[in-house]
């Protein structure tokens, strides 16, 4: 095998972009590339990148159109709501047009991957999902080229997911078959996830968890604030609400009246606060992720909320941010998930079930409570330390290693 494999990592979430999925994908560039491996990364081009083509630490990064007729519009918080509810409207017309948005840039994917593998052989292909286009992309270039190896990394759900359209899942049902006859392996964020994979493709020969984790080295003192303070880092949407958190505060400071304050770092205040609560809120505007670590970092408690739902296998991206700064999190969640078992596993902090405001406030109660004592939870270093992405990317090496020996 070539000392210096050739793998072509396809996916539209990639700096400068910001999300879990894009801290993901560029933690795989990144490890894969310090680890010995020649990658290539083929990606969305939006209208604020001005190159095609650069060369970032060794990491070639190809940047390609999405050249269609029928062009989805973007939605920006804080636009009129007229403005917005037209281009829901739009969406839901060009949707029945045209099922593929992101199809001019899949079959320009196609497209690269066979011109650089002209160029230099691709040993291994990993596309990630969502969009389905990734996947697509690579089955086309996969039909001319049978000896090119392929992970499909899933993330989330495609047709289990049940938060979609039954017409969506229905397709990506379809899309799962097709994939399940090409695909060496398939990656997921958590072994709930990839269990039900194993169920729905039993001709794929390898699953890997390749878990989501933090990506920083920051160490932070052990101090605390002078007033109480809770921060939550992330957005609030769908079913992911504070309202039972709220319901538990009040229930808390009934028990125990003190003083405190909630930061909401980068949150669109798309939610309603209790009138009794608000003096007690503060919102700041959206920052970089190490900057969003920063104050988490120095919060006395992080919160997390999760609300309980037939999805399983859901850790949720800030998860492992929370974790890394190794201040003791208030998770509002489902006890029975797989992010309940990693804190209490880590005795990372204090679980309550979302749907039960006496949990909730017997949560805040016993971080509140590190917090008056000036103590911290007892947590194992290494166990932490193990968190870090790059010991989830050597999974994906071994993986890649196991792959191409077949």
């Amino acid at each position: 095998m070539d000392k210096q494999p050739h793998i072509a990592l396809v996916t539209v979430w990639y700096p400068p972009r910001i999300s879990v999925a894009v801290n993901r994908m560029d933690a795989f560039a990144h490890y894969l590339n310090l680890n010995g491996f020649n990658v290539s990364v083929i990606t969305l081009k939006d209208n604020f990148d001005a190159l095609n083509y650069e060369l970032n630490d060794g990491i070639s990064v190809y940047r390609l159109s999405n050249q269609v007729f029928l062009k989805r519009p973007k939605f920006y918080a804080g636009e009129p709501k007229w403005k917005h509810l037209i281009k829901v409207g739009w969406n839901l017309i060009s949707a029945r047009l045209d099922a593929l948005p992101e199809s001019g840039w899949m079959k320009a994917v196609s497209e690269k991957l066979s011109e650089l593998n002209l160029e230099r052989k691709i040993d291994l292909v990993i596309s990630s999902f969502s969009p389905v286009e990734s996947h697509l992309a690579v089955m086309h270039f996969l039909k001319n080229n049978k000896g090119v190896k392929w992970i499909a990394d899933m993330r989330d759900e495609m047709s289990m997911n049940k938060l979609l359209p039954s017409s969506t899942r229905k397709k990506f049902e379809h899309y799962e078959k097709e994939i399940d006859k090409k695909a060496d392996a398939i990656t997921s964020v958590s072994a709930p996830i990839l269990d039900q994979f194993r169920l729905l493709m039993p001709n794929v020969k390898y699953f890997e968890e390749i878990r989501n984790g933090f990506n920083h080295d920051l160490i932070f003192e052990n101090k605390f604030n002078q007033k109480f303070t809770i921060v939550y880092a992330g957005s609030f949407y769908g079913l992911i609400k504070p309202t039972t958190f709220f319901e538990g505060l009040k229930l808390a400071l009934k028990q125990l009246y003190f003083d405190f304050e909630i930061c909401f770092v980068g949150t669109h205040r798309n939610f309603q606060i209790p009138q009794e609560f608000v003096n007690y809120c503060k919102f700041i505007p959206k920052v970089n992720q190490l900057k969003s670590i920063d104050y988490m970092g120095n919060a006395d408690a992080n919160l997390l909320i999760l609300p309980v739902d037939d999805r399983k296998g859901v850790y949720s991206g800030k998860l492992f941010d929370y974790l890394s700064v190794k201040k003791p999190i208030i998770a509002v969640i489902d006890p029975n998930d797989v992010a309940a078992q990693l804190i209490r596993q880590l005795n990372a902090g204090f679980v309550a079930d979302f749907n039960n405001p006496n949990e909730i406030a017997s949560s805040i109660l016993e971080a509140f409570s590190l917090w008056k004592n000036k103590t911290s939870l007892d947590v194992d270093d290494e166990q932490f330390a193990l968190l870090h992405r790059k010991h989830q990317v050597k999974k994906l090496e071994l993986l890649i290693d196991k792959i191409l020996k077949q």
